[in-house]
């Protein structure tokens, strides 16, 4: 009596692969063939992929091959992805050993920088991963000041006051401000806030003064005066308040907002006598 193959103990059946292996294992099939047959298609499916495993292993094991400098790029791209930084920094060292046109350094930088930048949110802030993602981002903020564009210093600045490092934002807005006389004002406003984040208050007073100076109406010119004020006042800098302000007060002497916040804070530095002066203007006033 022949005995079905089914009712044969478990030692006796014939093992099958893995249902994975065996996906997995078409998959490379499928994806050893596209890169015989057409390279650059491989490439670009490899990048538009969502699947972090077809980058990471696939890229790996054809690293050395003629598009070594793609795959590795596309590997850096990966291991951002899945979260491995370490790994990531290993793989770009290398390339940018190799590579010295300073113009292709800084693309691989700025691809670097962007993947990071994606990436960070996926770390709660205040954790050991955030840090250490965080100082990579200011090391390479660094790296790719240099020959940048205002609109990428823009977006460096932003991203350098979202990661505490408000010394490298002063210094993009003010660089910023001195390429660009538009848009001079806002960059100063700018570094200025940046400044009185640090804890600076009479460095953010002296840049919102540069804002007013270069203000284009009135208006505009007051708001930045107001906030040179606000600045030295909320660090308990009132005397320094009414001396500078005086000094800056220029062509916003008839403007009765700024006559006022210079009587409170004369006031509020024991100077009766500047208090009384500006009162008096005020009362002239129509």
């Amino acid at each position: 009596m022949v005995i079905s193959r089914l009712h044969a103990p478990d030692g006796a059946r014939e093992r099958l692969a893995p249902p994975t292996l065996v996906a997995g294992l078409a998959l490379g099939i499928v994806l050893t063939l596209a890169l015989l047959f057409n390279p650059g298609a491989f490439l670009r499916r490899i990048q538009e992929s969502r699947t972090p495993a077809i980058g990471l292993y696939f890229a790996k094991a054809l690293a050395r091959d003629n598009h070594r400098r793609a795959i590795t790029l596309l590997l850096v791209r990966r291991e951002i992805e899945t979260g491995h930084d370490i790994a990531a920094l290993r793989a770009l060292a290398p390339l940018l050993a190799r590579t010295q046109a300073g113009a292709s350094r800084q693309r691989i930088r700025w691809l670097y920088y962007r993947d990071l930048l994606a990436m960070n949110d996926r770390y709660p802030r205040g954790s050991a991963a955030r840090s250490h993602n965080d100082h990579t981002l200011r090391l390479l903020i660094d790296q790719l000041r240099p020959g940048a564009g205002p609109r990428a210093l823009r977006g460096l600045a932003r991203e350098a006051v979202v990661i505490h490092d408000q010394k490298t934002a002063i210094a993009i807005y003010r660089d910023l401000a001195r390429r660009g006389h538009a848009r001079r004002p806002a960059y100063y406003a700018l570094a200025a806030a940046a400044a009185y984040g640090l804890g600076h208050p009479r460095l953010a007073a002296h840049l919102y003064f540069s804002a007013e100076h270069y203000a284009p109406t009135r208006a505009a010119a007051a708001r930045y005066f107001l906030g040179a004020m606000q600045a030295l006042q909320s660090h308990n800098e009132v005397a320094l308040a009414v001396r500078e302000g005086g000094r800056h007060l220029g062509g916003l002497e008839g403007r009765p907002a700024i006559l006022r916040r210079m009587i409170a804070l004369a006031r509020a530095a024991n100077e009766p006598a500047v208090a009384a002066r500006y009162a008096k203007q005020l009362l002239r006033m129509p």
